[in-house]
């Protein structure tokens, strides 16, 4: 592994998101290394990433990266012609744009401690996704408007989720938004301090959404 290994980690984990860059590293190292690449992936950053680790050690037992589909989350959202997205994670966002209905309006609160470039990140996301302020995101509200978070978990025992949604989240926000939903991105366990990360109850949002 070359020496830059953990900067180059660091900025795709800005841009792209923590499961998705996890994912996409594992297969460039896999291609490249085989198997013991991505072990060696895993002892050199996973005590720094605890999403990499979780998806190297799922990657050791079989797993690949899931195919991602937005309509079950659409389905739950219904009727709303605004949705707030809190946290980045370019994998899901891709399809949730992919899906998304002509009416809806989809923006991506700009708030993130790992610093991305926000110009380079809207560029990629282009004209589907618009940005929000996190002081300005409220305006979105209404009966008909809901907020989508990603995080982080296996489905059954611990849920996390990034800093952002700690700083979105709030009584208020619950009864401006029809629906607060969790999408899990994860779904297998964190074994190491989760680190970048705030562990949360499910009471924080009115609906999960499991990835496959």
């Amino acid at each position: 592994m070359s020496a830059g290994l953990d900067q180059a980690f660091s900025l795709a984990v800005a841009e792209l998101g923590m499961a998705s860059a996890s994912w996409l590293f594992c297969t460039e190292v896999a291609a490249e290394q085989g198997e013991e690449g991505v072990r060696s992936l895993r002892d050199q950053l996973g005590r720094s990433w605890p999403v990499l680790d979780a998806i190297c050690a799922a990657w050791d037992r079989g797993h690949r990266p899931p195919p991602v589909d937005a309509s079950g989350l659409w389905a739950r959202l219904g009727d709303v012609n605004r949705v707030v997205v809190v946290g980045l994670e370019t994998r899901w966002l891709d399809a949730l744009v992919a899906r998304r209905p002509a009416a809806v309006r989809l923006g991506l609160v700009q708030h993130s401690e790992l610093s991305p470039d926000w110009g380079r990140v809207r560029a990629n996301l282009g004209d589907a996704v618009e940005p929000l302020e996190l002081d300005a995101f409220q305006g979105w509200a209404g009966r008909r408007s809901a907020v989508v978070s990603f995080v982080y978990g296996d489905g059954r025992a611990a849920l996390f989720a990034l800093s952002s949604w700690v700083r979105v989240s709030g009584p208020d926000v619950r009864t401006q938004f029809r629906s607060l939903v969790g999408w899990d991105v994860l779904r297998v366990p964190i074994s190491v301090y989760p680190r970048w990360l705030v562990a949360v109850p499910r009471s924080d949002f009115t609906e999960l959404e499991a990835a496959p």
